[in-house]
């Protein structure tokens, strides 16, 4: 059980620390914000546009579970990692 919360702490770390790194805020300079590597699993448009939808921000729930689970495969194999140069 104690190896799964370690996942679970790492997996999120990862996947906050990932999507800061990788965010885009172009909302000073008309344009989206996106959120998500790597896939963009969240939007919110700004700004001056033609064809603007009617919600100005849309989320991705299949993008977001992609973008989590890839975060687990990363933490599981910084786990690893850890483990493995904590034992030589």
């Amino acid at each position: 059980m104690k190896i799964w919360i370690q996942i679970l702490i790492l997996t999120i770390i990862t996947f906050i620390v990932i999507t800061l790194v990788t965010m885009k805020i172009q909302t000073p300079f008309d344009g989206n914000d996106t959120y998500g590597f790597p896939f963009t699993f969240h939007v919110k448009w700004s700004g001056e546009c033609i064809d603007c939808p009617e919600n100005p921000t849309e989320t991705y729930y299949g993008y977001l579970l992609i973008d989590f689970l890839i975060s687990g495969i990363i933490g599981y194999g910084l786990l690893k990692l850890f483990k493995r140069l904590k034992n030589k």
